[in-house]
């Protein structure tokens, strides 16, 4: 029952390639926006698991469930959060990796997986400037996995008993420093060590929603009064409010001076790193101790694909070393996956980005990210010319705007009947955003490999129509 007979299972295969496929060719097909809740539901009443249905009605009826039921982020008109279509070998490479289905614990278990994944963050280190022989990290489902991880390193470098005794070998208060437009995985990665919340200080933005040195270096000596210690200092590259970019090399240096961890959360700004001429915005990346970078944000992966990177390995060892009597042994010279991070189970999460590497290369990504950068210049100009006002600052491909002829105070519920009419209508789907200083903006991001010039064109458009009809 669960292989099904050879074959309605080859069917089955072929159904389903078939309706990859048409998601690819035809990525307009469905609706932007989903169905109403109550449909959705009534859809499922059928589902009573009593008694089975055939194998091909019940992957149609996932396929109709997926393209009506979320958001199509994979449209050419998606300009939301940061949600890239997937290439086309990430897919392949998914029905590879739940065909095969490898465990990356251990080496003993599957060494080649894992040196795939070692490879990799080995050549995607090197574009953060990390010297190859000392670029270290795993794979992770994303950027709050890889901050929690490099919390536990950093707690564990600086209190070296609290692997054994928890927040007990702590003899001082540990501080964290992270801007107000950080993302707010760092306040739960606190809560969830045990550190907790209060151990977080948010540090001001200035006019750029860039965090500002000066009102950190306050924070610190203020802390430091108060005999607590400066743990951890997140810089941020690329803000996912507006794409801002912490000044990484003076907040490594003061990280350095404190002896505190530097955390670099680059998981969508990181793309600068794969664009040789934006390499610049990310001057002193090389000096993080760690780095959180998500593949499926800036390298056409599947969701769930992130990116711990440190220079650092022998922290994680530290911070997550395990033993199993049970687990097959491997003859690397590394310590399993497994006894370095969070997760005991492993996905083969890397050959999405491996494959993807393999047949287009650094150059072929980098010309697909440089497209998305020249589009969102063009929404830029093109808003500006139907009488927008563009308030980020970012070399990345985000652009956060308002109607200047508003006034301020009725700009947030006007910017919001605005996305609503423009959503309802299908035309494309972007978002509401919320600064630190309580500033609100309409928020587009260019992340799909796919759009393209007439995909902006028509979004300008659409807003020009909403704009006419919101009172």
């Amino acid at each position: 029952m669960l292989d099904l007979d050879p074959a309605t299972r080859g069917e089955v295969l072929r159904r389903a390639i078939e309706i990859v496929e048409r998601q690819l060719r035809d990525l307009r097909a469905g609706p932007l926006t989903p169905a109403d809740a109550a449909t959705l539901r009534a859809s499922l009443e059928p589902f009573d698991f009593a008694e089975p249905i055939a194998p091909i009605r019940a992957l149609e009826a996932a396929a109709e469930g997926l393209r009506r039921g979320q958001v199509q982020a994979v449209d050419p008109r998606y300009f939301g959060l940061f949600h890239p279509a997937p290439s086309a070998m990430s897919i392949a490479a998914a029905a590879l990796v739940a065909a095969f289905d490898p465990q990356l614990a251990t080496q003993g278990h599957a060494p080649w997986p894992i040196e795939v994944e070692r490879h990799l963050v080995r050549a995607i280190g090197a574009r953060f400037g990390y010297a190859r022989q000392l670029a270290d990290g795993l794979f992770t489902s994303g950027a709050a996995e890889a901050v929690t991880t490099a919390l536990v390193c950093a707690t564990s470098r600086a209190f070296p008993d609290a692997a054994k005794r928890g927040l007990r070998a702590l003899d001082v208060e540990p501080r964290i420093y992270a801007s107000a437009e950080a993302h707010p995985t760092i306040a739960r990665a606190a809560r969830v060590t045990g550190l907790g919340e209060d151990a977080l200080r948010s540090v001001p933005v200035d006019a750029r929603h860039r965090m500002k040195l000066g009102a950190l270096r306050a924070a610190i000596a203020q802390d430091r009064r108060a005999s607590a210690r400066p743990l951890m200092i997140v810089a941020t590259a690329g803000t996912t409010a507006s794409g801002a970019i912490d000044p990484i090399d003076e907040l490594a240096a003061i990280a350095a001076a404190h002896g505190a961890w530097l955390h670099l959360d680059a998981a969508w700004g990181g793309l600068a790193a794969l664009v040789p001429e934006l390499s610049g915005a990310l001057a002193g990346s090389a000096r993080a101790d760690s780095i959180a970078f998500d593949p499926h944000k800036a390298l056409a992966a599947p969701l769930g694909t992130g990116l711990l990177l440190t220079r650092h390995g022998e922290a994680l060892e530290t911070a997550f070393a395990a033993r199993a009597g049970y687990v097959p042994r491997g003859r690397g010279a590394t310590a399993d996956p497994f006894a370095r991070g969070l997760p005991w189970s492993r996905r083969f999460l890397g050959l999405g980005v491996f494959l993807t590497l393999a047949t287009a290369g650094f150059d072929g990504v980098a010309a697909g990210l440089r497209s998305q950068i020249a589009l969102a210049d063009r929404l830029r100009e093109s808003l500006r010319a139907a009488g927008f006002s563009i308030v980020n600052d970012t070399p990345l491909p985000l652009v956060c705007f308002v109607d200047a002829r508003r006034a301020d105070g009725d700009r947030g519920r006007y910017l919001d009947a605005v996305a609503r009419t423009l959503m309802g209508r299908g035309a494309a789907w972007l978002s509401v955003v919320r600064f630190a200083n309580g500033g609100r903006a309409l928020r587009a991001c260019v992340d799909n490999h796919r759009t393209e010039e007439r995909d902006v064109d028509a979004l300008v458009e659409a807003l020009r129509e909403a704009r006419r009809d919101v009172p």
